[in-house]
């Protein structure tokens, strides 16, 4: 007799758990959910009390967690991480309407090999973002709901097969473009377990390991050419911690749509936010503005380059995180996590409001212009003469719009990473520590600081303690 809890888990993990649509592969056509639920409501039906004490590892162990990866066990299915063929794909409408011919050659022979490797991993199932969503104009609102879960459907895949269609060996496969694109970061950190497969459809490395994240030298492999540690490549958690080192493993990456530079990392942070499209880098900024004020991490301030249109105290995209605007000696990954900065920041209106340890920078001394990696700005580099001789700053260049030219008469640094002090007004510049600032600049007119945008973070170190008030700015 069918236990009803284990029913009860199996539709559950239909509705909530794997994607509303499959191939299914005997057939090659695309199926719904009921067509999955009619196949193995059999096997889920014959699972026992003993099943469920087999497959109870550990003391304690939740019943329904038991349940549920029993359940994860018997409904296997494929799901495909690719970079979409330039001539097109084989579409949702295409495999509904029977034609035996579907897409372009080289898409109909990517799917019918994906498909292939599937059966070969013991799916009966497969799954395609291609020809699984309905991209039709008559169903706009599909791919918005679908975005959210893609995550969720990558992590209970049996296994995602990874097409790199410019890439042979392992010594080659770093260069494949599926490693510059957005949306593809998620579909390596997600699932449990990938195989990558190169041009001619045969494994990139390790023809017998069905798991290429349990593969020592292409996890290694992987971690140099993405900047990932091991760690989070094999086992990765969503979450909003740790969220400027994956904003730098994102700022790798690009997207064809602007906001989907943002959308592609709303799984990887755990957050949710309406999906729109047509505007711009807002949609980057709507999804900082929710993770500053989750995370409190105030290293998330420290980008470099253009600003956003609306949110000038963020990058437009998170390519600002880039490495590059770095100084060799500040690791923020590292060295500045825990209880540093003001823990207090908010987003009002779309601007920050946070304490900074300012310190004035008495003489003001600019160099050069020079150009700048973004058509329509200069930068003017920053000479920092006039600081106390037991204060350093790394060497910065101002960038401005060539619109807009302005040269502060004065600048300062609002130092950011500060330590706390017994006195909640008063904060601290550590001796000998690298803190990472924001540059502001004023004239005589106004009373307020402008922050300015740089083409590095800006660093600030001393050879002694700072300790004074703390100034809340506006930005």
């Amino acid at each position: 007799m069918a236990i009803e809890e284990v029913c009860r888990i199996f539709q559950e993990y239909l509705r909530e758990s794997i994607p509303h649509r499959l191939i299914a592969i005997s057939k090659m056509e695309v199926v719904e959910k009921q067509c999955v639920e009619k196949l193995y409501m059999p096997s889920i039906r014959a699972v026992t009390e003993k099943d469920i004490e087999q497959h109870t590892f550990y003391p304690n162990q939740r019943r329904d967690e038991v349940i549920r990866n029993i359940v994860k066990g018997i409904v296997r299915y494929a799901i495909l991480s690719h970079r979409w063929c330039r001539e097109g794909e084989v579409t949702l409408q295409e495999m509904t309407s029977g034609s035996t011919k579907l897409g372009k050659p080289s898409s109909r022979h990517k799917l019918a090999n994906f498909c292939q490797k599937a059966a070969e991993y013991g799916c009966g199932f497969a799954w395609a973002d291609t020809c699984c969503i309905d991209r039709s104009n008559s169903s706009p609102e599909e791919l918005n709901k679908a975005m959210p879960r893609m995550f969720r459907w990558y992590r209970n895949a049996h296994v995602c097969i990874v097409y790199l269609a410019e890439s042979f060996t392992l010594d080659d496969f770093l260069c494949d473009s599926w490693f510059l694109q957005s949306w593809t970061l998620q579909e390596l950190l997600a699932p449990v377990r990938v195989k990558f497969y190169g041009r001619t459809w045969r494994p990139i490395h390790n023809t017998r390991a069905d798991n290429d994240k349990a593969d020592r030298k292409l996890l290694a492999a992987l971690s140099t050419g993405t900047g990932i540690p091991v760690q989070d490549i094999q086992c990765y958690w969503a979450g909003t911690e740790r969220v400027r080192e994956k904003l730098m493993w994102a700022s790798r990456r690009t997207s064809r749509l602007v906001e989907d530079g943002a959308y592609s990392l709303l799984a990887l942070f755990d957050v949710h936010m309406n999906v729109e499209y047509g505007i711009g880098d807002e949609a980057f900024g709507r999804l900082m503005e929710m993770l500053l004020q989750r995370s409190q991490e105030c290293d998330m301030l420290a980008w470099a380059g253009i600003a956003s249109t609306k949110y000038v105290f963020l990058p437009p995209s998170a390519q600002g995180y880039s490495a590059q605007y770095l100084d060799e000696s500040y690791n923020p990954s590292h060295d500045h996590y825990g209880l540093r900065g003001d823990q207090d920041m908010s987003v009002v209106d779309g601007r920050l409001r946070v304490k900074l340890l300012m310190v004035e920078l008495h003489e003001a001394t600019f160099g050069d212009e020079i150009p700048f990696l973004q058509d329509g700005y200069h930068a003017c580099a920053l000479l920092p003469k006039g600081l106390p001789s037991n204060m350093t700053i790394n060497h910065v260049s101002i960038v401005s719009s060539n619109n807009m030219p302005w040269r502060p008469s004065k600048l300062a640094l609002g130092v950011v990473d500060y330590r706390w002090t017994s006195d909640d007004e008063k904060g601290l510049v550590e001796k000998g520590r690298t803190h990472f600032c924001l540059l502001f600049g004023a004239d005589d007119i106004q009373t307020s600081w402008q922050k300015l945008m740089t083409d590095k973070v800006v660093t600030i170190k001393t050879e002694d303690s700072i300790r004074q008030r703390l100034e809340t700015i506006l930005i």
